[in-house]
């Protein structure tokens, strides 16, 4: 068996260099062909974290044609070997660069995923259990989970907890706040604003739109941090309201 995975290598490595040598696009269409297979072994690991399977095997594909531009098959060994943690990593840095849709620094985003890591291997672990384990405070293992919440912006009809931030409509509008090209999207916002008292409507600019983080808000206006995310929740849920409860325009409905 070990013989025919070492054929299998000189194989590929041959037709590597062939591919180099000619340019031919043709040879370079066989060479994705070949590699397919290995691609969509690699996809399926990542599949149903709310990408969908095409979008992922795009981007499997271009890491494929990557690695076979850079695979040195000059010194031997093996293309697969090369290719499955390139292709995985290309697959990682897609859902770490497209699917946050709230701008989170790089950072919060890799202790958000160190401090999901812990909750799985002990469910129920405390905040300061975590803290330790990873040293760090307690107030960023709680900005961690509040970062969590940043994944995927949720709809306007997705039901807020009680206690704590949650995605809302605001936080889909979070990375897109340098100018919406959007008019009714704008009006909508506008409007959804207007219904708010002037301390919560200065929280929710302030989270979202100024990006400031919880403790900061909190130390701006005199309140615990805990207090802000009780206010941003009232005022979720809040707008929420205002927007589902507005008439519609579609005479379809209205009949």
């Amino acid at each position: 068996m070990s013989q025919s995975y070492e054929q299998r290598d000189l194989l590929d490595i041959a037709l590597i260099r062939l591919y180099r040598a000619t340019r031919d696009p043709r040879r370079l269409d066989k060479l994705v062909e070949r590699f397919t297979p290995l691609v969509r072994s690699v996809v399926r690991q990542y599949t149903g974290r709310g990408e969908s399977a095409d979008d992922l095997l795009q981007v499997g594909m271009l890491a494929l044609v990557k690695a076979l531009e850079r695979f040195d098959a000059s010194g031997g060994g093996s293309f697969g070997a090369y290719a499955r943690p390139t292709i995985a990593g290309e697959i990682k840095r897609h859902f770490r660069d497209h699917t946050w849709a709230v701008k989170v620094p790089r950072s919060m985003q890799e202790l958000q995923a160190k401090v999901a890591r812990a909750k799985a291997v002990e469910p129920g672990i405390s905040q300061v259990a975590i803290a330790e384990q990873l040293g760090c405070s307690v107030e960023d293992v709680f900005e961690a989970e509040i970062a969590h919440d940043a994944y995927r912006a949720k709809s306007l009809d997705f039901t807020l907890p009680g206690d704590g931030e949650s995605a809302s409509p605001l936080e889909t509008m979070g990375s897109r706040e340098l100018g919406y090209e959007d008019v009714t999207l704008r009006d909508e916002i506008e409007d959804a604003l207007s219904v708010l008292g002037p301390r919560d409507r200065e929280v929710v600019e302030l989270r979202f739109f100024d990006e400031r983080l919880q403790r900061e808000i909190g130390h701006d206006i005199g309140v615990s941090q805990m207090q802000v995310s009780r206010i941003l929740n009232r005022a979720m849920d809040r707008m929420r309201e205002h927007l589902e409860d507005e008439p519609t325009d579609d005479p379809s409905v209205a009949a």
